[in-house]
């Protein structure tokens, strides 16, 4: 009995964690507030950075009348962590001993703004045209490598020194602007000038966006209280994503009270996008598209060895811990090959049930995800499938421009049917409906009942026209026979049913705006009489 308690002894001595006071720590912003930094403020302010016992001054940039560079406030120990962009890897080849911790955006928001007045299209169309953008170049390689990319000569390009203002591209001093997505897009709507964004990732530029950072001299001082930073930053991320309007509320009342609520509203949209916190992990970076991005930046001069970033990207066990922690596993381990005969039998007994378990919970998780996403009366994908496919159809669509076109589908009259025949006949016309429309479309076109009588269609790499015709085929499938109501002594009725198209436009910024679209076109339809197809113009 007493070794059993000497063992819970040391078994305690070794996970209690020393207790200290929140240690004071200086996180350097890369601009001013504003949502882009909403993970951080939300991380402060629901109090993960306090659970971590961490004190934390967020210093947004500008703080002492000019602007400063994140990198060389947390080489210089004037703070601790700072937030950059993805040209951090080059300080890093150059010999800053910088340390990447999470990207934020998993792509940049920085791309080329133009206004469609300007008749720029590409960046082809931007030789021998002024552009305003940062200098030093290094700050701007992302949107200056597409150009050595399509071999067009960077002699060619007029570049000039930005300073941080619209108003030159607006009354055409400048003919491109080096902006922000999730920003400046936002002040020209407001001004109602059309706009119009060439984004790197056309041309296979795809950089991370405001990447958490440290110095190596803080990991290795101070491993433990970098990890609990990072940890907490991201906690605080996912809450910001998950109660947007609750954090903007925080930015107006505290951080950024000349910003208004629609702006910010337009910033964190645009900042889902980037991020796409539904699909990956937030702060998620990949060693390979690192070395990638390192090759760009070094203008393909450089031969980089993927081993060279080894302490460029944070891994908690590429680090030496402190003397504490060595004695601490030297004495788990000590605990835990006394345990190991005990437990070695019980693995045995419960390897198997275990395996059993598992295999019945991997079944119902996916019957769980399939009930999820399908529309139980039809069959059908559901709204959430058909968002899920609209998103990655825009993703698509930004990386390689294929089309592709939306169609709304309303059934006429429907309320009648329920108010006369009853809700059963009802449920036989919405499936009935639904399995007509599913044998006349493709088989890489994506059809959902989102509502209702409401029912979506996407379909990718298709053009308008070729959109409106193939709705006018699905527009004679509905109308050429009777729906039949399910009782024998009821008469099949007539049905119609009326359509809105809209295809993804160049400007669009999510993918929702084909869809809001393709719902206006429905309306326009069905105020136009119904038993109509309507293409957005």
């Amino acid at each position: 009995m007493a070794g059993y308690r000497y063992i819970a002894f040391l078994l305690i001595i070794c996970f209690s964690e020393t207790v200290t006071a929140s240690e004071k720590i200086v996180v350097q912003l890369k601009w001013i507030n504003q949502f882009q930094f909403a993970g951080y403020y939300a991380a402060l302010e629901k109090g993960f950075y306090k659970e971590a016992g961490l004190d934390v001054i967020l210093r947004p940039n500008g703080y002492n009348g000019s602007f400063v560079s994140p990198v060389d406030a947390v080489v210089s120990g004037d703070a601790q962590f700072g937030i950059s962009n993805s040209g951090l890897v080059l300080d890093y080849l150059n010999g800053k001993p910088v340390v990447a911790l999470a990207a934020t955006l998993q792509h940049s928001a920085v791309s080329w703004l133009v206004l469609e007045k300007s008749g720029i299209r590409s960046i082809h169309d931007m030789v021998n045209k002024r552009l305003m953008t940062v200098f030093p170049l290094s700050e701007s390689l992302e949107l200056l490598e597409p150009f050595r990319a399509e071999g067009i000569d960077p002699k060619k390009l007029h570049l000039t020194q930005t300073i941080f203002d619209l108003q030159p591209l607006i009354d055409g001093k400048i003919d491109a602007y080096d902006a922000y997505v999730t920003n400046e897009p936002f002040l020209l709507e407001q001004k109602g000038i059309p706009y119009r964004i060439i984004d790197p990732r056309t041309y296979g530029i795809d950089f991370y966006g405001d990447v958490l950072f440290t110095s190596q001299a803080e990991l290795q001082n101070n491993p433990e209280r970098v990890e609990a930073f990072r940890k907490a930053s991201m906690d605080g991320w996912r809450y910001a994503m998950a109660h947007p309007d609750e954090i903007i509320d925080l930015i107006v009342n505290k951080y950024a009270p000349q910003k208004n609520r629609e702006h910010l509203r337009f910033e964190a949209r645009a900042m889902w996008n980037l991020m796409q916190p539904d699909i990956i992990e937030i702060g998620h970076m990949n060693p390979g598209r690192w070395l990638r991005i390192a090759e760009i930046m070094t203008e393909h001069n450089r031969i980089i060895d993927d081993k060279i970033l080894d302490s460029f990207i944070y891994t908690p066990d590429n680090y030496q811990q402190n003397l504490l922690r060595y004695l601490q596993i030297a004495t788990i381990t000590s605990v835990i090959a006394l345990l190991l005969a005990g437990i070695a039998s019980w693995i045995y007994r419960t390897n198997r049930r275990l395996v059993r378990e598992i295999a019945a919970r991997q079944s119902a998780e996916e019957q769980l995800r399939h009930l999820s996403e399908t529309d139980a009366l039809t069959g059908l994908a559901n709204r959430r499938a058909f968002d899920q496919q609209l998103n990655k159809e825009f993703q698509r669509y930004l990386r390689y421009r294929h089309p592709f076109c939306v169609v709304m589908v309303d059934i006429d009259w429907f309320k009648h049917i329920n108010d006369t025949y009853g809700h059963p006949a009802g449920d036989h016309v919405l499936t009935e409906f639904a399995w007509r429309l599913r044998d006349h479309i493709r088989k890489t076109d994506v059809l959902a009942r989102i509502g209702g009588e409401e029912f979506a269609i996407l379909m990718p790499e298709t053009s308008p026209l070729e959109a409106k015709k193939r709705t006018e085929a699905l527009q004679k499938c509905i109308n050429n026979a009777p729906f039949q109501l399910g009782n024998s002594a009821d008469s099949p009725l007539m049905m119609t049913a009326s359509f809105g198209i809209s295809c993804v436009a160049d400007n669009d910024l999510v993918a929702e705006a084909s869809l809001i679209r393709a719902d206006t076109a429905l309306y326009k339809a069905k105020n136009s009489g119904r038993n109509q197809v309507i293409l957005f113009n």
